[in-house]
């Protein structure tokens, strides 16, 4: 039975190889360009190469990030890009562009590529487009519960393809790939999809309805993520991979994640009981870094997690550990008496003292002792001491210091060694790996001696063979064949070095592989419809919330409406009556996500027209032919600017209808969770009253559109780019059906 992959994230070199170190099977890391993680410390391509072969004596693959959308400049850069770092060694490439994957796949065939979460394929049809493009796994939605992740497990297998689930680390509140908040927010310059999030989840506002203020503060900041009571279930479940997030955090919170769900995943496999370290992970794992003082499963059991936000301390928020009894200034000490399980502070630690949930005072732990049940501890100047209010709140947290900082022989790679020293004035030796991706390889060994006066025993002849030293093996096994031998034990050493070298040496050859080079690429012609005519420009109105529209339906040629309000009886009747009288065209708009649940009742739904959605982002005329090819529409990216859509408009064969913004506000953050009710149960509150608008700091309200029917939401704001009739006629005579989208939300 194949093991399940535990994936870690790397930053930088030093962060790679303590990911490795601590039991990795893998580790995803990008360079300084194209990955979704530009603020991170990233690294250079003689970086990856050293980390690649750092990886791959040990037994672990390495995949690069190129998870981000591209443009058409861009393009050829990017695919060049993979065949090199693949020529490295690098085991597979993530991406997010479909015209990028498609690029690499038509090129350079060889290279496997991972579909990035921000691709957010979750059904069959999206398998299905991965499946045809090279794609050999896809990394999951966070959004999706046990139940799910085990259908689409099953659907992926069917097409060959693996699939990789998020364990732990930061949850965005927004669909991976759906939220366009920081992009189209202030400046509007801080593209998400671009790599370079401005995190404005974690910003503090204000949630109104009516005039009157329901929230304030951080109503859009979940906690982090931490999955180690579904360890067992999520094996089961079929999931190839499972990865932990972080490629912006440090050594400590790598090292320590990827120990403690080592510790779990070995522990199901060796058949011991997983419940038994189950607690001590979590706070082990809580103690590293957790905002808002637990972490959330979303809804991994299948109920969305009522407790999912951080609250309003939003930075690494520590474990209680009490509350401070007693103040000694002269002393230079604060006496904490201690919860219930509290965890012992050790040097180094940082104490966070806090009042009302915000912070005093913080400051890394001195010494620290126990007097009668009680943290004694050191570290604060005795002026901050004397300023501290009565009964202050104490959290602890490390900060630059793990409590696994020596490595452990176990994550060495594995092998057996066997000894032959029967003929007279040569040692041989023969080491085998015996786990791992590189099982059964093997390196021989041969030297020649002077026979000497002294018998080597077998223990010695295995003692001495043992000493690996700094490198990544370690001997489980020595067999010795029969026969006395006289060798000095520097030839015994010899042996060994020699050895282990040829080793090293064929792991990495059998690791390395070069990506040939396909120059006949068949881009699809069969459908640059030879045949299609353009048809005048036509008006489409989406109105996405029936419940919210209050003034009458304005004139145009399509009217698009929400799947959710048509599977409404009561506005199933209104839309219908409004189609009849009008003898326009309708298009229903399917949520860019949505669970097993919804997509049940939206096969039900049987020959409507679907309008394309931004959703898809297409950012370059690659994912633009590609669209076209597979379904005739396409509606291009919000980020878009008006000169770089004509521009890949103009470089695009296929033709077909293109659907783009002319009016009304856009979708800018389209989650599975909805602030107005906030996960809890039973909520209708959105039911109840509405509409809601989210107020930022500079004034500006947002409109918050609710889906009670699954808890969901989408947050509208203002578009950053819109085209004009100009623009339509333009597009138009490139041989395009240009369709004017216009959003109507009140």
């Amino acid at each position: 039975m194949r093991r399940i992959e535990l994936l870690a994230p790397a930053g930088n070199k030093e962060i790679f190889k303590a990911a490795v170190d601590s039991g990795a099977d893998a580790v995803y890391c990008g360079t300084d360009i194209f990955n979704a993680r530009m603020n991170a410390g990233n690294l250079t391509l003689d970086d990856l190469a050293e980390c690649i072969y750092y990886a791959h004596e040990r037994s672990a693959s390495v995949h690069l990030t190129l998870n981000t959308l591209v443009n058409d400049m861009e393009l050829p850069e990017a695919a060049e890009l993979s065949r090199e770092v693949y020529n490295l060694g690098a085991d597979a490439v993530l991406v997010q562009d479909i015209g990028l994957a498609r690029m690499i796949n038509e090129r350079f065939p060889d290279i496997p590529l991972h579909a990035s979460t921000q691709m957010n394929i979750f059904e069959e049809e999206g398998l299905r487009g991965l499946a045809g493009n090279g794609f050999t796994r896809v990394v999951l939605p966070r959004e999706l519960s046990l139940r799910e992740i085990r259908s689409v497990s099953s659907l992926a297998h069917k097409y060959g393809i693996e699939t990789e689930a998020f364990i732990h680390g930061a949850v965005c509140i927004c669909t991976s790939g759906l939220c366009l908040f920081s992009a189209m927010n202030r400046s509007g310059t801080r593209s998400g999809n671009r790599g370079m999030c401005a995190q404005p989840c974690r910003q503090a506002y204000d949630l109104e309805s009516e005039g009157k203020t329901l929230y304030s503060g951080h109503i859009l900041s979940p906690k982090d993520r931490c999955a180690v009571r579904f360890i067992p279930e999520l094996i089961e479940a079929g999931v190839s991979s499972l990865k932990i997030e972080g490629r912006m955090r440090d050594k400590d919170y790598v090292t320590t994640a990827v120990r403690t769900y080592r510790e779990i995943i070995d522990a199901y496999y060796s058949g011991s009981p997983v419940e038994d370290i189950i607690e001590k992970s979590e706070k082990r794992l809580l103690v590293n870094f957790n905002r808002g003082g637990s972490f959330t499963s979303q809804n991994l059991s299948g109920r969305k997690d009522p407790s999912i936000l951080s609250g309003e301390y939003v930075g690494k928020y520590g474990v209680k550990i009490g509350r401070v009894t007693l103040r000694d200034c002269r002393e230079g000490t604060i006496t904490i008496r201690p919860v219930k399980d509290a965890v012992l502070p050790s040097s180094g630690d940082y104490i966070s003292l806090r009042e009302n949930n915000g912070e005093i005072r913080s400051f890394p732990a001195g010494k620290v002792s126990t007097y009668k049940g009680s943290y004694v501890i050191k570290g604060l100047h005795p002026d901050a001491i004397r300023k501290l209010p009565d009964r202050t709140d104490a959290y602890t947290y490390r900060v630059r210091r793990n409590e696994f900082d020596r490595r452990v022989d176990y994550f060495f790679v594995p092998e057996n060694i066997t000894f032959d020293g029967s003929a007279p004035g040569v040692l041989k030796a023969t080491a085998v790996v015996n786990a791992g991706p590189y099982e059964g390889i093997y390196a021989e060994s041969d030297i020649d001696y002077e026979i000497s006066d002294r018998l080597i025993s077998d223990d010695r002849i295995r003692e001495q063979l043992k000493k690996t030293g700094s490198s990544p093996f370690s001997v489980e096994q020595i067999y010795v064949s029969e026969g006395d031998v006289s060798c000095r034990i520097r030839d015994l050493n010899e042996l060994r070095r020699d050895m282990l070298e040829q080793l090293s040496s064929r792991i990495a050859i059998e690791s390395s592989h070069f990506a040939k080079e396909n120059f006949s690429i068949s881009i699809e012609k069969e459908r640059t419809n030879q045949n299609f005519k353009p048809s005048p420009v036509k008006k489409l109105i989406y109105y996405p919330s029936l419940r919210l529209h209050k003034s009458d339906f304005k004139d145009c040629d399509i009217y698009a409406f929400s799947v959710y309000d048509y599977l409404n009886p009561e506005y199933k009747e209104e839309i219908e009556r409004l189609i009849r009288m009008t003898d326009k065209k309708l298009m229903l708009v399917k949520p860019d996500f949505y669970h097993e649940n919804l997509g049940r009742m939206i096969r039900k739904l049987k020959d409507f027209d679907y309008m394309p959605t931004a959703g898809s982002n297409i950012y370059n005329s690659a994912s633009l032919s590609y669209r076209l090819v597979k379904t005739g529409s396409a509606f291009l990216s919000y980020e878009l600017s008006r000169d770089e859509a004509i521009s890949l408009l103009k470089k695009t064969d296929v033709k077909g209808d293109i659907f783009l913004h002319f009016g009304g506000p856009v979708p800018w953050m389209q989650s599975d969770f909805c602030p107005v009710g906030r996960n809890a149960d039973g909520c209708s509150a959105c039911r109840r009253r509405g509409p809601y608008s989210i107020r930022q700091e500079n004034g500006e309200d947002l409109t918050v559109i609710t889906h009670p029917e699954d808890c969901s939401s989408v947050i509208y704001g203002p578009a950053k780019n819109i085209f004009d009739d100009d623009d339509a006629r333009e597009i138009s005579s490139l041989g395009f059906n240009v369709i004017k989208c216009y959003t109507e939300v009140f």
